[in-house]
């Protein structure tokens, strides 16, 4: 019997050792693509657009109806930044922790640009298009279209280099090409439609301009660059 249990200690001493199970490796997720909308890219433009219009709407309380914004977020494509006007004109959720939106009612010329692109939307309510609207009590009338051809009146370079997309009384969508062999620089260009857009408002009396700091306080913050 001892014989017979020391040869099964040396058969269980032979038999090879089962692998433990091997772990599986975690691989990287693929970085984004450059220009790829991910979940988490399209929730920081919404984001920032809904945040934007709360300043925006914080300055029409105080009487100032039209406005300039610059958004980072976008990259300068008009894709997402149509996005985030969608953002910035949403009713306002009385119940949500942040307010977000609320620019609906906002006459707005909205900028995003980086040094490969550059895109430009002008919303007007319809309500300031004509001055007999009820809504309209200051008796506004002001054209998205003259609008955005005031602002982008002053380009650098040739001054060409702009496509418009859409286009109405109530709305206008633009993207810009640079190239610098014809002076046309993205950001340069960012600036001279920002500056021109605040002549034209001026001119029309649609901004207050009584000290050196009503003019960047019409905008919400440093939104106009040059000012």
């Amino acid at each position: 019997d001892e014989k017979q249990a020391d040869k099964k200690k040396d058969e269980k001493k032979e038999q090879p050792k089962k692998d433990a199970p091997k772990k599986e490796e975690k691989k990287d997720a693929p970085a984004p693509v450059a220009g790829e909308l991910t979940e988490k890219k399209k929730k920081m433009i919404i984001k920032e657009g809904g945040k934007k219009a709360q300043d925006l709407a914080g300055m029409a309380d105080m009487g100032s109806l039209f406005q300039q914004a610059m958004l980072t977020e976008p990259e300068g494509r008009l894709e997402w930044l149509s996005m985030a006007l969608d953002a910035m004109n949403v009713e306002v959720d009385p119940t949500a922790e942040e307010r977000k939106g609320g620019a609906d009612k906002v006459a707005k010329i909205v900028l995003s640009a980086n040094d490969e692109r550059f895109a430009c939307i002008v919303h007007v309510p319809e309500m300031y298009t004509d001055p007999k609207h009820p809504e309209n009590t200051r008796g506004y009338q002001v054209s998205a279209i003259d609008w955005f051809n005031a602002a982008f009146a002053t380009l650098p370079g040739d001054g060409q280099g702009y496509t418009v997309h859409e286009q109405s009384n109530t709305l206008v969508k633009a993207t810009y090409t640079p190239d610098p062999e014809k002076g046309r620089y993205t950001l340069k260009a960012k600036d001279a439609v920002s500056g021109s857009s605040f002549a034209f408002l001026r001119a029309k009396s649609l901004v207050v301009d009584n000290d050196s700091d009503s003019e960047e306080m019409v905008f919400g913050d440093d939104d106009m660059p040059g000012f």
